[in-house]
Order: C-alpha cells, then structure tokens, then sequence
C-alpha cells in the first residue's frame, strides 16, 4: 500500500481565550499515511509512536500485535510481531520508546514484559515477563520512556503505579498508586521525562497530567479542568508539553513555564478531516518542527508543522 498524502495546505493559529500563556503555537497540516486494517503499512487501534535519532517513526500496531517502521515521508519500512507469547510476539503492545542510543523498548502489555529492539527491528533483550523474578513481576503495563540516565519508565496499569528500571534491569523503585489524590494515578499512561529533572504521566482516568520528579515526588498536577482520558505526551520546543487529550478527540498544547494552556487543536468531537481526529494515543516532535499525531481511531498517523513563539 503506498502512502496517501493530501496537498491541502491547511493552516490553524490557536488562541485559547483569555488565558495568559507566555507562548503561542501555530499548526499546517501536511500529511497523512496509513489507514485502517490489518496489512502492510495499515494500523488497528494502535497505542503509541515513538522517533528515533533519523526521524524514522515507529508504531505500536496494538490490535495487530506488531511494531511497524515507517520513514518520516510515510513510507512503510517494515514491521515485527504477531500475536503470541514467544520472543517478538506481541499480546497488546501498548507503548513504544525510543532509547539513547540505538533501542527500541516496547511495552508488551498482556505478556507483562518489556522487549527491546535496534532500530532494524531486531529482537535484542526481554525484560520481565510472568515467569521471571519476582524482583521484575509486573501486571498489564501502559505507557514507557526512557530517561537521559537510561532508566526506563513503565506504566503498570493493574497496580496504579509507574516502576522505574535501572540500566541492569532491576526494579529500583515505583511511585503512584492507586487514588484521586495527590501523588496517585488511575491508568497510568503516557509517559514523557524533561532532562534529569521532570516526569510527566497521563493520569488517564483522574484526567489531568502529574508531574513527578525523577526520585518519584508528586510535584503538581495539570489539565484538571481540560482533559478527558489523556493518553500520550511528549514535550516540544520552547517548553512546551504537547498531550493526546483522548476523550476529547484533540491535541492540547501547555506551556510548561506557566502551566497554562497555550493551544489546541481538533475536537471536542470527533473527524475524519486534515488537523481532526479520533480517539488521537500518540504525539511525537521531531526534526524541523514536525508533529507526528498516531490518529488511533481513524487508522493513520497525521504529520503538522508545529511553531511556538513567544507572546
């Protein structure tokens, strides 16, 4: 299946009420690829994307039970998995990152275990699983990042709590857990990290965004009041945290010096159209300001242009 690409020009400038955010963000539209299905190049429900250091986009394919490998013009390179329970099988996938140096880590989320790939798509290491030391026992994970100290970040949506891993695959510590309140996640999902300093986590089912720092102390929370069922997050240029505000079909944009909201784009209800979407579980910022939007619902990826200025 090649690629579709749309020639609309599209172009969106969003201003958000009244609210005071320090920046501003602009949207065009210029690409789409990808559609619904089960054949090359084509997704069902996936989870998450992630970009490595060529800007190649990989894709976790969730209801096919793959990761695929796309280049950033939208041509399918190839893909990995099936569904089962063997090395590089897939019971649904359910988040993707890429490593700092030449890994692919996939949170293979029914078979409790993280599997690690190079960037050809080549099984390189299995971390955890039900049948391995209790010290890496998990439950049905969610969301993955890496950190600028090659520590992993995992979702475990069953116990409510993120569990960081340390560069010999032992557990150090988890910090969540179940609850409404401060410093407790429901469905952890999505997961971004900002240097050394921040982790940010779609707390999906409290709706907002928490914010951790890297030892796991609760700091703040975001979005209460604006999103429904986050589900992906990655920061962008100028500060700026960019959130797959799920439920409500749409991308959020906040600017992190603020905390305020400085755009959004699409919803609240959802489209099939350039700059719309549906049920949208994964953002990726690459090179020369690209925005890649994973639009679950509609079975595609969305590729923007995104600038942010200063107000």
């Amino acid at each position: 299946m090649k690629p579709i690409f749309c020639m609309l020009l599209a172009f969106a400038l969003m201003r958000v009420g009244t609210v005071a955010a320090e920046v501003q963000v602009e949207f065009r539209f210029e690409a789409v690829f990808g559609e619904i299905g089960s054949g090359e190049g084509q997704f069902l429900d996936p989870e998450g994307l992630t970009l490595d250091m060529s800007g190649n986009l990989f894709v976790v394919d969730t209801g096919n039970d793959r990761v695929q490998k796309w280049s950033p013009n939208g041509t399918f390179l190839m893909a990995v998995g099936a569904p089962g329970w063997e090395d590089g099988q897939f019971n649904k996938p359910s988040g993707i990152a890429a490593g700092k140096g030449l890994e692919i880590y996939v949170a293979d989320s029914r078979n409790r275990r993280i599997q690690v790939f190079n960037f050809n798509l080549r099984l390189l290491a299995v971390i955890g699983g039900p049948d391995v030391d209790a010290s890496v026992a998990w439950g049905t994970l969610g969301g993955i990042a890496v950190t600028d100290a090659d520590e992993i970040l995992v979702g475990d949506i069953d116990a409510d709590q993120l569990v960081q891993i340390d560069t010999y695959s032992r557990v150090d510590r988890s910090f969540g857990g179940f609850g409404y309140g401060a410093g407790n996640l429901r469905r952890p999902l999505g997961i971004a990290t900002e240097g050394r300093d921040a982790v940010y986590v779609c707390d999906s089912e409290n709706d907002r965004i928490a914010v951790f720092d890297r030892f796991g102390n609760f700091q703040k929370a975001m979005g209460e009041d604006m999103l429904m069922q986050p589900s992906a997050l990655c920061v962008g240029p100028q500060r700026t945290l960019i959130v797959a505000d799920t439920g409500h079909h749409r991308i959020v944009v906040f600017d992190l010096h603020s905390g305020r909201v400085a755009g959004f784009l699409g919803g609240p209800d959802p489209g099939k159209g350039p700059m719309a979407f549906q049920t949208p579980r994964g953002v990726a910022f690459g090179r020369a300001g690209r925005l890649f939007v994973l639009d679950s619902g509609n079975g595609r990826i969305q590729k923007l242009q995104m600038q942010v200025s200063k107000r």
